[in-house]
């Protein structure tokens, strides 16, 4: 890509809230030291050095959810993103809790409303890791709907949302959302 086609797309970005240009790819392999052992290089140096080129080369799925830390543009963007999160309190308090499942579900919801209005109204470094929570709180929601709409999941589909979870709760958003329109569908076409 030229230069000037490079400077083209930076300036057209620059201008949209919460996108951040990165003056290097992050699929570009630096080369570094080689691992091959001297007097000042041990073992234990080496395999560390090895771990962590490949925690930098993981992909991308393995890696956490980039955030700015300024957060909303203006101080009643955030009041309008807290009371959008209050309504989530108010239907987990008044779901119906006739199982475990719904009663998770209900708690779920509790907790996207108090995630939600933690991640809206922090500023900071403390706003990413907040980010992260309010997201990974949504996946848990969807994943707690999915249980209490199904009694029972596959286990190797729980035990692929627990560990996708924490990394990529957005994914597990989407694969659960996409069972519980399956589960949906198929009450309406096959009645119980």
């Amino acid at each position: 890509m030229s230069s000037q086609v490079k400077q083209n797309t930076v300036q057209a970005l620059e201008g949209i809230h919460e996108v951040h240009m990165v003056p290097h790819s992050p699929f570009q392999l630096e080369e570094g030291p080689q691992c091959g052992y001297t007097h000042s290089s041990t073992y234990r140096e080496d395999n560390q050095r090895l771990l962590m080129q490949l925690w930098q080369q993981r992909p991308a799925c393995f890696r956490p959810i980039h955030c700015c830390i300024q957060g909303d543009r203006n101080f009643v963007e955030t009041i309008a993103n807290v009371l959008t999160s209050l309504p989530f309190i108010a239907l987990g308090i008044n779901a119906p809790r006739k199982n475990l499942n719904t009663k998770l579900y209900a708690n779920s919801l509790i907790g996207v409303g108090v995630a939600s209005s933690l991640y809206h109204s922090s500023r900071g470094e403390l706003r990413k890791y907040l980010r992260w929570a309010d997201y990974t709180m949504i996946a848990t929601a969807t994943v707690c709907l999915s249980n209490a709409l199904r009694n029972e999941n596959p286990k190797l589909l729980m035990a692929a949302t627990a560990l996708f979870l924490p990394v990529q709760p957005l994914m597990v958003s989407a694969v659960h959302t996409g069972l519980m329109e399956v589960i949906i569908c198929s009450h309406v076409v096959l009645p119980v």
